[in-house]
């Protein structure tokens, strides 16, 4: 019972970081309801899972980067596929 409580804090931590990330770069309150946005969501409460499994305990510091991670999971995310996708060729 104690895990399944500590893995829904780390989603919604990092959920948290995701719609922290939103509310500072969005420049209309319409650009929220975007799919890149509900992407970003969907991803930061994933990092928050991943995060759950590289932690010691929930505590203060590990809640923090859970929500660092939300903040910049995506463009981690974003950044390590496109590093490693395969090469396009030039016409």
């Amino acid at each position: 019972m104690v895990i399944a409580v500590d893995i829904v804090g780390f989603i919604i931590s990092g959920m948290l970081g995701a719609l922290l990330y939103l509310l500072c770069w969005t420049k209309s309150p319409r650009e929220l309801l975007d799919y890149q946005n509900y992407r970003r969501l969907i991803i930061g409460a994933i990092v928050g899972y991943v995060y759950f499994f590289l932690h010691t305990r929930y505590d203060f510091p590990n809640s923090v980067m859970a929500v660092v991670a939300g903040y910049m999971g995506t463009d981690f995310v974003e950044s390590f596929v496109e590093r490693f996708r395969p090469f396009k060729q030039e016409k």
